[in-house]
């Protein structure tokens, strides 16, 4: 089983690189056809990756949640699955892929290069509590990705009309709009993974909060997005400064979800936790 996940995640992978170019190239030349294809092809990376986080799954008899290649298979799992969701239903222009598929892939990439052999889950993982704070962090993280690619394209939008104005991309306005409802459903779902991150951290050590970094970073990037609907509600800052403080705001959740363990150490379990 092993090979067969090794097999469809880069399978995966490859599929979510051809589904961005295939869409790039589709927008440039004006061909909305072509977009369609890119958006078939970025479906099937979807289930492949499905596919790969279920191989994971049944190999590891555990949710593939413990370790970090794991937390990236799984985590860039949902962040598709958010975008997919709402380009379905209409709540987000197709155009975010651009920034939202190079996000998934690139995380896939990160998580490889993680990749350990499979291990027993600990009891420290073994909480339903576990399960809510894994899934409403990577929710979370699915809406800061899109209003990160409104944001972007907001912020693109212009330069790239200049060069080629058969591209296809939507008003500012819209942009401006999509990048606030999903920092605010971000942010909603962000508020329920700090929360049960805590009741999941009494369980376990007995305190709600330790200020590992993680968890300090954690409310760092929540505390920011709280300063992005201040600002935005209070202090007027739409448009350009919003799509700014959108961009700035991916990089401290970069720093939350990966940075850390780079340079700082956690307390949090890893798989091997007895």
């Amino acid at each position: 089983m092993a090979k067969i996940e090794e097999i469809l995640f880069w399978l995966t992978t490859f599929v979510y690189v051809l589904a961005f170019s295939r869409h790039l190239f589709s927008l440039v030349r004006g061909k909305d056809e072509k977009i369609d294809l890119a958006f078939k092809i970025l479906w099937l990376a979807f289930f492949l990756h499905t596919a790969t986080a279920i191989a994971r799954w049944i190999d590891a008899a555990h949710p593939p949640v413990t370790d970090a290649y794991e937390f990236n298979l799984t985590g860039m799992w949902f962040t598709m699955l958010v975008f997919l969701i709402f380009e379905r239903l209409k709540k987000v222009d197709r155009v975010i892929a651009l920034v939202v598929t190079p996000i998934v892939f690139l995380g896939l990439g990160h998580g490889m290069m993680s990749r350990i052999e499979v291990l027993p889950m600990g009891p420290a993982f073994q909480s339903p509590w576990l399960v809510v704070h894994v899934i409403f962090a990577w929710f979370a993280f699915g809406c800061y990705a899109i209003s990160t690619g409104a944001a972007m394209m907001f912020l693109l939008r212009d330069k790239l009309l200049v060069k080629k104005p058969q591209l296809k991309i939507p008003p500012c306005e819209a942009l401006d709009v999509s990048n606030y409802r999903f920092i605010v459903l971000g942010f909603i779902n962000h508020a329920v993974m700090l929360i049960s991150g805590a009741i999941w951290g009494k369980k376990l050590w007995g305190h709600y909060w330790s200020w590992d970094p993680l968890e300090t970073w954690s409310l760092i990037a929540f505390l920011f997005y709280a300063f992005y609907l201040h600002a935005r509600s209070f202090l007027g800052w739409k448009m350009k400064k919003a799509a700014w403080l959108a961009v700035l705001g991916i990089v401290i959740l970069t720093i939350s979800f990966w940075g850390i363990e780079w340079f700082s150490p956690s307390v949090h379990p890893g798989p091997w936790t007895k």
